[in-house]
């Protein structure tokens, strides 16, 4: 008897050998993010075309910036990323005027309303988690590239503004799992010592972070979603209150058998997004998920994708990674080639 997908994810979270590895695959809908209705739309269809067993919620990237008073337009038509067009925050003292927000109102009470149809459609048959923001993060969509200087000239002051942006996300998270959700994708772009010392991201960071994860830590299934390279993963997997985590497995170490005898979180990952989603065939994607169930010893895995599937992905290799994670009951030790060298 097949399991649901419910049951799939709990199988994955303790851990058990299992025969068929879950598989949650993600993308943007640019021009359709912002608002509701479009929003639950596409990804409803989405769902229907794929019958994922774990659905990552994916509004635009900038929602929170928008809430916050920026304004964001398309980056490319690649990854169907925004970018801040005008920052928010453009002085030193800009910081000091953020306020809290009322997230029942504007793009948060649009996206919650969202949330909200997206559980009604599912009607507890697919698990769900919506994309949340570190404070960091959205401090950082806000302000453009003056975030760390003035964490570092003015860290009061940046501070201040964290804890205003940390409680309009609290509030915001703890509303999405009123409102249907399964759980959060948190996400971090600034867990990185290319950007920050460890030092700095427990300050800047961790410190405005986990008040929002434990505050909905009784979710179904929580995800944090490491972002880059040369990532903060120990300290933040052994801290935050979350059942699994995402990061590049296939750019940045760690690789996936090392991050399984690091945590026992659940890894989320396996797949190059940008290269062999994009650029691979059918094989290749079926020989990237077969070397990740091999890693993983079909344990604590679920297949995805180091972070948003670019839009020109072929239709095909979403199929072939689905096929593959469901049906290959024989999977080879053989090592990808690229996990040892991008992993060491």
């Amino acid at each position: 008897m097949s399991l649901s997908r419910f049951e799939k994810i709990e199988s994955a979270k303790r851990g058990e050998t299992m025969s068929e590895v879950p598989i949650a695959l993600w993308r943007h809908f640019p021009g359709d993010d912002l608002e509701a209705e479009s929003l639950c739309r596409r990804h409803v269809e989405f769902q229907s075309r794929f019958d994922l067993d774990l659905l990552k919620y994916s509004p635009s990237g900038g929602y929170p910036a928008i809430a916050f008073g920026a304004e964001i337009e398309l980056q490319d038509e690649f990854t169907g990323a925004p970018r801040t067009k005008k920052p928010r925050i453009t002085t030193l003292e800009d910081w000091q005027t953020l306020e809290g927000l009322d997230v029942s109102n504007g793009i948060l009470g649009e996206m919650i309303k969202s949330v909200e149809l997206l559980a009604e459609e599912f009607e507890n048959e697919t698990p769900f988690i919506e994309t949340v923001f570190s404070p960091l993060t959205v401090a950082a969509k806000i302000s453009g590239e003056r975030l760390i200087r003035d964490l570092r000239a003015s860290p009061e002051i940046v501070e201040e503004a964290l804890s205003v942006i940390g409680d309009t996300m609290e509030d915001f998270s703890k509303a999405v799992i009123d409102a249907g959700a399964d759980g959060v994708f948190f996400a971090t772009q600034l867990a990185s010592r290319d950007l920050l010392t460890e030092g700095e991201y427990e300050r800047f960071g961790m410190n405005y972070d986990l008040p929002i994860l434990r505050a909905v830590k009784n979710a179904f299934f929580n995800v944090l979603h490491i972002h880059g390279r040369n990532i903060i993963f120990d300290t933040l997997v052994r801290n935050y209150p979350v059942q699994g985590v995402n990061w590049h497995d296939r750019i940045t170490p760690p690789s996936i058998r090392e991050a399984s005898k690091r945590t026992e979180l659940v890894l989320l990952g396996g797949l190059n997004e940008k290269e062999t989603m994009v650029k691979g065939s059918k094989d290749d994607v079926e020989r990237e998920v077969k070397d990740a169930i091999a890693q993983s010893e079909r344990k604590r895995l679920i297949i995805a994708p180091g972070c948003v599937i670019p839009i020109p992905t072929p239709q095909e290799n979403y199929d072939a990674a689905i096929k593959t994670a469901r049906f290959t009951s024989e999977i080879s030790e053989t090592r990808h080639p690229n996990t040892e060298a991008k992993n060491r």
